[in-house]
């Protein structure tokens, strides 16, 4: 049976306090706190939070661009917030364009690089997600940014969505960096692009990404990110939650 985390990404609108029970009460195990939830969270209200509930924060998800002017000091203040919270694990992308130059690239690669070691010296883990429109959007990119940084402390969170948009097999690339996997996830709800649901990229062949998760024996929480769906309570968001898990639980039996 899976476990699941699921991302605070998905409640924008609302506060903790209103959809953890929900949460909990569907059986996800884990949360992942977008920068709405986590950005003014105090730790006695963090721990408070996981006790009421039975839930653990599992990870951060940082949206910010380390190739901005002052992209690596929010990085490093958003490891001091994890710290703080006694969060083990934040969420980081590349940042910059996908028609980055080649200077872009190497600058990218350099700040991710110091923004490891700063995780280091707190024994944080970065969780690297490729992104379309961003630098590292597609394998070769992706396979780049890992060979150049060999640390323990940089792992890769596996999509297979962003994967597949770029034109690479989701299948191939999770075989590619399987050795450097310390998260997954799924991007759900209504897709950009057809307005279907709950999973993205309906060309995608989900039960050989599925199946090819379950190969690497993964163990840890499978994250859900459901996005695009504008609701007055947190209901609906949740009742949609369970749809994505049901599927992905049918295609990883």
């Amino acid at each position: 049976m899976n476990q699941y985390c699921v991302s605070t990404f998905s409640f924008p609108k609302f506060e903790l306090e209103d959809f953890l029970g929900d949460l909990a009460a569907i059986g996800i195990s884990t949360i992942e706190l977008g920068k709405m939830h986590y950005e003014t969270l105090d730790p006695e209200t963090a721990a408070r939070l996981q006790a009421e509930n039975g839930l653990r924060f599992k990870s951060m998800l940082t949206t910010e661009d380390i190739a901005a002017p002052d992209g690596l000091d929010v990085q490093v203040g958003i490891l001091d917030i994890a710290h703080k919270l006694s969060i083990p694990m934040v969420s980081v992308s590349s940042g910059g364009r996908e028609e980055s130059s080649e200077a872009g690239i190497e600058m990218i690669i350099d700040r991710l690089k110091m923004l490891t070691r700063e995780a280091e010296r707190r024994n944080i883990i970065l969780s690297f997600y490729p992104h379309g429109g961003w630098m590292a959007y597609n394998l070769e990119r992706t396979e780049r940014i890992f060979d150049a940084i060999q640390s323990d402390n940089f792992g890769f969170y596996y999509c297979s969505y962003h994967f597949q948009v770029a034109g690479d097999d989701p299948v191939v690339a999770l075989e590619r960096l399987v050795n450097r996997m310390v998260n997954v996830y799924f991007d759900c709800g209504i897709d950009p692009e057809t307005g279907e649901t709950p999973l993205w990229a309906p060309a995608t062949d989900y039960p050989a990404v599925c199946q090819a998760i379950k190969r690497t024996g993964y163990q840890e929480e499978i994250m859900i990110i459901y996005l695009g769906l504008d609701s007055a309570t947190p209901g609906p968001i949740v009742d949609g939650i369970v749809r994505a898990r049901a599927l992905i639980d049918e295609m990883t039996a």
